[in-house]
């Protein structure tokens, strides 16, 4: 069967087999970094970041058009033979579960995954996927947890794994434990999915700490404010209001080269505890209600009971 990486498989079958080196024949310390959402905003502007650094990047998308011009662009900065692009609908419990088992055997240790995939869409209407999850919850938050956990004995191979969750630890909000997935809401909208998605992004950051004895994973939650992306600008179908969002964002927002820099720096110096909170460069306190362990391992047992029903 042939790999679902891209066509550059020669370079996807030699894994981690192989490590560069460099021109005096020494090797180079080069990391693997896994991208969900990474040919868009963000999770673009962090995949381009780290080949440029000279790491190998493993870039997550739904979309084959932009897998295709992001190995472009990774053409133009020589970094092709580093560039890896896995094409998978992760609203999809069992799309997670390929992606897992496709990095597992073709990689031997992740040095960081990080976790960007959201559709910012706006929409009022509540859409199930085809394994009954709403499409939000689906990405949002279900598929982040399968990643994280379905990757972890993998970054344990590496010497200092890291995952960077990019939601919005620190903001308001309650999770709705009686209607996870917000089908009863009253006027449900996409908006409040993805806020209520962020309170249980924290709590899956906690459980996954406490629920791991060796600790070795470090766990970062990550909130980059206001951010000028075009996924953004372009959430809402009616043209004054894309128009206002646009003009809005331009005057608050940050651009996604001064969004990325707080998780380059993360990335290159994580904190000493095995998870940590951050809005921007400002360290969030984890003391606060939102990251609750015995509501963390609530939503730990709602989640493994809801898949297993899947």
């Amino acid at each position: 069967m042939p790999s679902p990486f891209s066509q550059y498989d020669v370079h996807v079958s030699l894994g981690n087999a192989l490590e560069p080196m460099n021109e005096r024949g020494h090797m180079v310390n080069m990391k693997t970094i896994l991208i969900t959402g990474g040919t868009n905003g963000i999770g673009k502007g962090l995949a381009l970041a780290f080949l440029k650094q000279g790491d190998r990047v493993i870039v997550v998308s739904s979309s084959a058009a932009k897998g295709a011009a992001f190995s472009e662009e990774a053409k133009q900065l020589g970094a092709l033979e580093r560039t890896f692009f896995l094409q998978a609908d992760l609203r999809l419990a069992q799309e997670n579960k390929r992606v897992v088992e496709e990095v597992k055997r073709q990689f031997r240790s992740l040095d960081l995954l990080i976790l960007c995939a959201q559709a910012q869409k706006f929409s009022t209407a509540y859409v199930e996927t085809k394994e009954g999850f709403e499409k939000q919850f689906a990405l949002y938050y279900l598929s982040r947890y399968l990643l994280s956990y379905g990757l972890k004995s993998t970054l344990e191979q590496a010497d200092n794994p890291i995952i960077v969750n990019v939601c919005a630890p620190g903001t308001g909000g309650s999770v709705q434990w009686e209607d996870l997935q917000l089908k009863h809401a009253q006027k449900f909208t996409s908006l409040k999915a993805i806020i209520h998605g962020s309170r249980l992004n924290d709590l899956l950051g906690v459980a996954f700490v406490e629920n791991d004895p060796k600790r070795k994973v470090k766990y970062i939650l990550y909130n980059p404010g206001v951010v000028q992306t075009e996924g953004v600008t372009e959430a809402f179908e009616q043209p004054i209001l894309k128009m206002f969002i646009k003009l809005l964002y331009t005057m608050i927002g940050k651009s996604v080269e001064e969004a990325i820099q707080p998780i380059l720096e993360l990335a290159e110096h994580p904190p000493q505890s095995a998870l940590a909170a951050f809005k921007a460069r400002k360290e969030v306190s984890l003391s606060r209600e939102l990251f609750d362990k015995n509501r963390a391992q609530t939503l730990f047992e709602h989640t493994s009971v809801l898949l297993g029903r899947a």
